[in-house]
Parts: C-alpha cells; sequence; structure tokens
C-alpha cells in the first residue's frame, strides 16, 4: 500500500492517471510521470510517497481537487481519496474499487465497464459519461453518489448502474441504450432520446411529453423508437 500526501497546495491542475499498479514497488511510483501543467515531472516532486505492507491499494491523503485522471484505465485493487478529487477519475475503468470519502468533479467514470466507485459527498456533471465524439458512456460496473449530483448523469450510458441517494439536475439519461440510474431525491429533465434502460426515481422529476404511459411506468422515449423506462421507486 502506497500513501501519498500533496506537498504544496497547487496552482495549477495535475494530471496523474495513478492506480494501484504502482502500489508494489515505491521507486516505481516516485519516478512515475505526471503532468504539473504543461510541464511533465516525477510523482514525487509533487507528492510525499511512503509504502506500508504489500496490499494493491493507494490511500491518497489530502485535497487532490486539482488532481485530474486518478484511476484512469484501473483493472483491480483498490484507491481511497480521503478528500476531494479532480475531474475524470476513474475514467475507462475496468476493475477494482475507488473510494472517495470527499467530493468528486467532473466526468466521474467515464466509460467506465466494470468496478466500484463510492462518492461519501456530492459528484458534479457528466457521471458515467460518454466523451464528446464517443458513441457509448458508461458499459459496467456502478458508480453510488452518496450526497447529490448535478447535470447529464449517464449520458449515452450502454450499462451498469448509477445510485445517487440525494438530488441531481437535469438531462439524466439522454441518450440511454441499456443499465440502470437510481436517484433516490429530486432531479429535472430525464430519457431525452433514450432507446433502452432503466431510470428510477425517488422524487419530482420533469419527464419529456414524448414517453408513454405504461403498466411499467414510462417509456420512450419514442422519437427514437426508444423502449427505456422511467419509473417511481
Amino acid at each position: 500500500m502506497l500513501i501519498i500526501k500533496p506537498k504544496v497546495d497547487f496552482v495549477v491542475s495535475v494530471e496523474a492517471e495513478i492506480t494501484p499498479d504502482i502500489a508494489d514497488d515505491l521507486e516505481k511510483a516516485k519516478n512515475f510521470e505526471v503532468y504539473y501543467g504543461k510541464d511533465k515531472v516525477k510523482l514525487e516532486d509533487l507528492f510525499e510517497i511512503t509504502k506500508e505492507g504489500d496490499d494493491k491499494k493507494l490511500v491518497l491523503d489530502g485535497d487532490f481537487s486539482k488532481v485530474k485522471w486518478i484511476g484512469c484505465r484501473m483493472e483491480d485493487g483498490e484507491i481511497v481519496v480521503k478528500g476531494n478529487v479532480g475531474a475524470n477519475c476513474g475514467a475507462y475503468m475496468k476493475g477494482g474499487k475507488i473510494i472517495i470519502e470527499g467530493n468528486a468533479d467532473d466526468w466521474l467514470g467515464a466509460e467506465m465497464s466494470g468496478g466500484e466507485i463510492i462518492v461519501k459527498g456530492n459528484a458534479k456533471n457528466c457521471i458515467g459519461c460518454a466523451y464528446y465524439g464517443d458513441m457509448q458512456g458508461m458499459k459496467g460496473g456502478k458508480i453510488t453518489i452518496e450526497g447529490n449530483a448535478i447535470n447529464y448523469i449517464g449520458e449515452k450510458m450502454a450499462g451498469g448502474e448509477i445510485e445517487i441517494k440525494g438530488n441531481a439536475g437535469d438531462f439524466i439519461g439522454t441518450e440511454m441504450t441499456n443499465g440502470l440510474i437510481v436517484i433516490h431525491g429530486d432531479c429535472g429533465f430525464v430519457g431525452g432520446d433514450m432507446k433502452g434502460g432503466e431510470i428510477r426515481i425517488g422524487g419530482k422529476f420533469e419527464l419529456m411529453p414524448t414517453f408513454k404511459k405504461s403498466e411499467e411506468g414510462f417509456v420512450g422515449d419514442i422519437n427514437v423508437g426508444g423502449k427505456g423506462v422511467v419509473k417511481t421507486l
């Protein structure tokens, strides 16, 4: 297990595609290259790194809100963030587990296909979405937000599960083809151009007018021949 702590308050963002794969070798971790703004530097230039035991695990202790791409393409192991985390955390993730004890920025779990992400606080926009120009977002795995989220949750989602225990914003499940989104609180518009999958909502929501009521709930988006289901918890 590696414990990683910021040495300074970052002035610009850090792009650090760190995964538990670096946990087995302290020297490899120290020399792992990251971007600090436009400059390529070693991980040890920005962070204190210590090794404890042989677990395939990273503990990120401190404010990582300006550190992007943590857990990108992660396949196994565990990451625990004892604070906030920056954008693109868990992007393209295939396996393993990420626990964020604070808040998460945009693009959490974008295009992930497996594994689990848990956020104890709030998250921002584009959870489990497709990156601009790509055809599919999240394909598998599970994302749980224990607080609130904002807009474009599960856009182009093709599998897996997103659960938000608080409220969310607008454009939930836009162009969704498969998978499950559960929102326990209120949200805005849901299901635009939705072709498949299911959205369950516990509070108030705004439904696109191109859905038809059925025994299951509301089915649509009929504009695109969709068979997605929106229903209340």
